[in-house]
C-alpha cells in the first residue's frame, strides 16, 4: 500500500489558498508512491480537491483565549534566566491544530495506511528524497523526527512541519478525538510548546530516528505562509515580572533576521512613557519599577495599541503567566 501524505491547513485567505495549490502540484510529481490527503479548517476549493485522495473540511476551528490555556514560549536573553510569557500572542490555536491531525490519523488508520508524512499547508516541495529515505526507515522504526535551530540564541526544538510516522504503533491520543483530554494535556504542560508535546505522543516508549533539517530543507521551502506576514507586529514585545529582583520590566525582541525595524512604545502607570526602535536580530529590556507599585501599561507597537495591562486585576496570576526565572533552566 502506498503512504500517506497528510496536509493539514487552514487557508482563509486567497494568498495561502494559492499556497496550498501549489503544494498540492507538488505532490503530483509522487502520486504513484503517495496518497495524498488534505484536513482543513476552512472549505477546500474543488480544483485543490480533484487532485487529492482525500479532502475533509472539518467547520470546527476553535480558539483557547484562557490564560492557562495559552502557549508560554520562552526566550533567553544572552542564555542567561529564561523569560515565559504568554502574551506573545492573544489565543492558542493548539485545539485546533490537534483536531486536524486527530482526524486525518483517525481516517488513515481506518483506511489501512501504514506510514504517514504529515505536512503542515506552507510547504513547497521539489526534492522528495527525504520522504522516500523515511518510508524505509519505518520498515523498522515507529517515528522520524527533525530538530530545527532557528539562531544561536534559542536552543533546538523538534520540527513541526513534518512529521512521519507509522499508524500502527501510533499513541491512541493522535487518531482519538477527545477534546476534554486535549485541554487537559495543554493546562498540565509547563510552557505548553506543541513542539514539545507532539515530540512526547509521537516518541515516548517508540524506536525514533532524529535527524537535523539540512537534508529536508535541501530544494524545498517550509513555513512559506511567512511571506505573507509584513512584520508589523512581533510575537516578543511585552511586560514580565522579574523572579529574581521582584521588579517589572519589559522586553521588545525583533527575532526576525531579514525584516525592518520595530517601532514601540510604552505608557507604565498614566505617566512614565518608554519608547523603542530595534532592529532585526536585536532585543531590548527595561527595568519599568517594583512589581507592587504596577497598576497599568499600555504597550503601542507600531502605532497601535497592542495590550492594555491593569495589573490590580490579575496581580498574582500575571506572575505566572509572564515572569522571568529566578535561576535559569537550561
Amino acid at each position: 500500500m502506498k503512504d500517506l501524505i497528510l496536509i493539514t491547513a487552514y487557508c482563509n485567505t486567497p494568498d495561502k489558498e494559492e499556497i496550498l495549490s501549489g503544494l498540492v502540484n507538488d505532490c503530483q510529481k509522487v502520486k504513484d508512491s503517495f496518497d495524498i490527503m488534505v484536513v482543513s479548517h476552512s472549505v477546500i476549493p474543488s480544483e485543490i480537491a480533484r487532485k487529492v485522495d482525500y479532502a475533509l473540511y472539518d467547520k470546527k476551528n476553535e480558539l483557547l483565549y484562557d490564560w492557562d490555556m495559552r502557549s508560554k514560549p520562552w526566550f533567553s536573553p544572552d542564555n542567561i534566566r529564561e523569560i515565559l510569557s504568554i502574551f506573545t500572542g492573544s489565543f492558542n490555536t493548539h485545539l485546533a491544530d490537534w483536531r486536524l491531525i486527530m482526524l486525518g490519523n483517525s481516517l488513515a488508520r481506518t483506511l489501512g495506511y501504514q506510514k504517514v508524512h504529515r505536512l503542515e499547508y506552507d510547504v513547497r516541495l521539489n526534492n522528495f528524497d527525504e520522504f522516500f529515505a523515511n518510508s524505509l526507515l519505518l520498515d523498522e522504526q515507529d517515528t522520524v523526527l527533525y530538530t530545527l535551530k532557528h539562531n544561536e540564541t534559542v536552543d533546538p526544538i523538534m520540527f513541526g512541519s513534518y512529521l512521519a510516522y507509522r499508524i500502527d504503533t501510533l499513541n491512541s491520543f493522535l487518531y482519538t478525538l477527545d477534546e476534554e483530554k486535549i485541554k487537559e494535556m495543554i493546562k498540565s504542560s509547563d510552557v505548553k510548546s506543541p513542539e514539545d508535546m507532539t515530540d512526547k505522543l509521537l516518541s515516548e516508549g517508540k524506536r525514533v530516528v532524529r535527524k537535523t533539517t539540512e537534508k529536508l530543507f535541501d530544494g524545498n521551502k517550509f513555513m512559506f505562509s511567512h511571506i505573507l506576514n509584513t512584520r508589523t507586529d512581533a510575537a516578543w514585545c511585552l511586560p514580565y515580572y522579574d523572579e529574581l529582583t521582584q521588579k517589572l520590566c519589559f522586553i521588545i525582541w525583533n527575532m526576525e533576521q531579514e525584516t525592518k525595524s520595530i517601532s514601540a512604545s510604552v505608557v507604565y502607570n498614566q505617566k512614565d512613557v518608554h519608547t523603542y526602535e530595534v532592529q532585526p536580530g536585536h532585543w531590548n529590556i527595561t527595568e519599568l519599577d517594583d512589581y507592587e507599585n504596577a497598576k497599568e501599561l499600555i504597550v503601542i507597537l507600531n502605532g497601535k495599541i497592542r495590550n492594555h495591562f491593569k495589573f490590580d486585576e490579575y496581580r498574582n496570576e500575571f506572575k505566572e503567566a509572564s515572569f522571568r526565572r529566578a535561576q535559569s533552566h537550561i
